[in-house]
């Protein structure tokens, strides 16, 4: 999906898997440290570069990313490569110490190739083919594509291998973030064949797994096995949710046929992409698990914009958890390690229309934001704002007739603290003792079978949990449940809809061991291949829990309330869309339902299971009552604040024991006290800080402790 569709929503066959796909460099991470910008000089009279170059290094940037967009430029007909102007950009930014990240252009292809090789078209989810003109209109599966965007990448590194000032690469720009986010056409069909054919082997195991005796889809040859497109009812699930998967993995595969080419051409070089935080077209986890780190693209204003459109008028305050849970998104996948913010918002931004202005101070707390979380740098997108293209509206560091943007100065400010505060800080680690699971499976499978009208994205309710939690409390990763997680206190596993044995061997692993599992409705519904479970639910995940579902139900005209125990003494709550009714075999009680058949029978349940506990949230509630009851339940599994900030302003840390950066980020648009407990050190100014400091509107404190 593009961003908009994205924001909106939230807030030739396929090469098999490479036997010799290379892992992360031996030292993968820049030694310098970047506050770029994104830089068009393909899109900026030559005449002008130099005074950029020039404004650029004065305002103290140390490296741009280039020519993810030009690919028109540097291939003009097929296999007729013009690099001099980007050699001529490269070396002039050079001479003014910036260094340079090139962007492989595969997400915009020529009009040459399109007119010339028709087939790489994408088909969307109705069957129908896109057009060129705009971007990600192209298939991730077919293979004129595929060689065609490898020679153009190829030809690339081999000109600027050993040029001096290009330090990294960006491998195409944002993969599946279009208007059409899946692709339907021949090819993907071939290659969804053949990708199953490696996972199943036999035509035999894969209508087993898939059910097809249902409506007698029973396959007798793989080339018989279709794509989703629309049909005269819903799809097989399991064929749906294996197709959502083979997609990502086309997508994934496009990308490391060029990172296997730059491994070998620019050992010397750093290798990533960028992407959008739980863009959930894609598994961002093996996106970028063979990069040398992952790099996020950050709008919040953009968020605003797009939830306004949607029906909703957020706050600034309320858009900040979302950009919150992104950058732990963006950090987790690749388990904790520092990222990169590759596009960061810089002004006014859109397409067709534009984002609210930013506030005076937001540019910077944005931008500290992404720190707070683990960023070890920052590009902002874009320097100039461009005066023709389809991004007219998305202001940049200079305006339309060159002049300072608004946000000019603030962000050349926050670019020199950031540097101040050095390489330790920037690259420390963030330490979270809670984790939030999030899982591509239940998430598509949820898409496919929603079970609710209303209960439209799986990621809606991850983010509800998060926002909960969020503020400072709890640091929380976003981690895969097949993962190690006995670093963790707790474990926050909202609608796990699908649970395979390997998820759940590692979940019982984790309460037998001393750790507090809090699961919420629908759990454990699903097998991997998207079967319904035969057993009672919630599955494999029962003994752990204590309890069995006894009834759901999907509410539609019904109205259903919460009370709760006197362990979790507080206003009754309401519950919203859906509910479980369970039957506790050893769990305790601590909430119950107020009304119709169900009165009086178990919400939440409290099961003590090896060392550990295990807790059902079987009420969707509503937000006010998800808040208090995930809020005791951190508490009670032993996590504590180390400031206790009012309401508005984030607290969040980075480093361990006594070397930490403790970031206090005000969101709201008037000044806060935060009350100090212990003494610290402003980071950024040096001097002591004690009793109560004061953060103006939208301000940023970071002290040392």
């Amino acid at each position: 999906m593009n961003r908009r569709a994205f924001l909106k929503s939230n807030a030739a066959a396929v090469a098999l898997p490479f036997a010799n796909s290379p892992g992360a460099a031996a030292d993968p991470m820049p030694r310098q440290l970047l506050f770029g910008a994104d830089y068009y000089p393909d899109q900026t009279d030559e005449r002008l570069w130099a005074q950029d170059a020039q404004m650029m290094s004065d305002f103290g940037l140390t490296n741009v990313r280039v020519a993810e967009f030009a690919w028109a430029l540097m291939e003009p007909e097929e296999g007729r490569f013009v690099f001099d102007w980007l050699r001529r950009a490269v070396s002039l930014l050079h001479s003014h110490n910036i260094a340079v990240i090139l962007g492989t252009p595969s997400a915009a292809p020529p009009p040459w190739l399109t007119q010339k090789y028709p087939e790489v078209f994408e088909v969307n989810d109705k069957g129908m083919k896109l057009s060129p003109e705009g971007r990600r209109f192209t298939c991730p599966t077919n293979k004129t594509y595929r060689r065609l965007a490898l020679s153009i990448a190829t030809a690339m590194a081999q000109t600027f291998a050993d040029t001096p000032g290009v330090i990294g690469w960006q491998i195409d720009n944002e993969l599946t973030l279009g208007s059409s986010p899946r692709c339907y056409c021949k090819y993907c069909r071939a290659g969804f064949q053949d990708w199953l054919r490696e996972r199943y082997a036999t035509l035999h195991a894969l209508n087993k797994i898939w059910g097809t005796a249902f409506w007698s889809q029973g396959y007798t040859d793989f080339s018989q096995i279709p794509v989703p497109l629309p049909s005269g009812a819903p799809p097989n699930p399991g064929m749906a949710l294996d197709y959502d998967r083979y997609q990502s993995y086309a997508n994934v595969s496009f990308l490391e046929e060029q990172l296997v080419m730059l491994r070998k051409t620019c050992p010397n070089h750093f290798i990533t992409t960028n992407n959008v935080a739980l863009a959930d077209t894609i598994d961002l986890r093996r996106l970028f698990a063979k990069l040398d780190f992952a790099s996020g693209d950050n709008y919040p204003g953009y968020i605003m914009a797009h939830m306004a459109v949607a029906g909703r008028s957020p706050t600034p305050e309320q858009i900040a958890p979302i950009t919150s849970m992104s950058h732990d998104f963006m950090r987790s996948v690749k388990q904790g390690k520092p990222f990169f913010i590759m596009e960061e918002q810089t002004g006014k931004a859109g397409q067709p229309t534009f984002c609210p202005q930013p506030e005076k101070g937001h540019l910077r707390l944005w931008s500290y934001q992404t720190v707070a979380h683990g960023a070890m740098g920052i590009n902002y997108f874009r320097w100039d704002t461009a005066t023709f293209g389809a991004e007219e509206y998305w202001h940049g560091l200079l305006n339309h007739d060159r002049s300072k943007s608004p946000g000019y100065d603030e962000i050349r400010q926050t670019i020199r603290e950031l540097k101040a505060l050095g390489h330790d800080a920037l690259n420390a680690p963030y330490s979270a003792e809670a984790a939030l699971c999030f899982d591509y499976s239940s998430d598509w499978a949820f898409a496919i079978q929603p079970g609710q009208p209303k209960l439209k994205r799986y990621s809606s309710e991850i983010m509800a949990w998060y926002g909960s939690l969020w503020g400072g409390q709890t640091a929380i990763d976003i981690v895969d449940a097949t993962l190690d997680l006995s670093r963790y206190k707790v474990l926050f596993a909202p609608v796990m809809y699908v649970v395979s044995k390997k998820q759940a061997d590692n979940m019982r692993n984790f309460v037998q061991n001393g750790g507090t599992l809090v699961a919420g409705y629908r759990l454990g519904v699903k097998t991997s291949s998207s079967q319904i479970v035969k057993m009672p639910l919630p599955g494999l995940l029962r003994d752990v829990m204590g309890v069995t579902v006894e009834d759901y139900v999907p509410m539609y005209w019904q109205k259903q309330g919460v009370k709760f125990s006197q362990a979790l003494s507080g206003p009754d709550a309401e519950c919203e869309v859906w509910f479980d009714v369970l039957k506790p075999s050893g769990a305790e009680v601590l909430a119950t339902y107020t009304t119709g058949a169900h009165a009086g029978k178990p919400a939440i349940t409290s099961n003590s299971f090896g060392k550990g506990k295990a807790i059902y949230i079987g009420a969707k509630l509503n937000q006010a009552g998800i808040s208090r009851v995930l809020r005791h339940f951190a508490s009670a599994a032993g996590l504590r604040a180390e400031i206790e900030a009012p309401q508005g302003v984030e607290v969040a840390a980075r480093g361990t024991g006594q070397g930490r950066w403790i970031f206090l980020l005000n969101h709201l648009p008037k000044p806060q006290t935060v009350k100090l407990l212990h003494s610290y050190k402003d980071a950024i100014t040096g001097k002591p800080a004690t009793g109560a400091i004061d953060l103006e509107a939208f301000g940023v404190r970071v002290l040392r402790s």
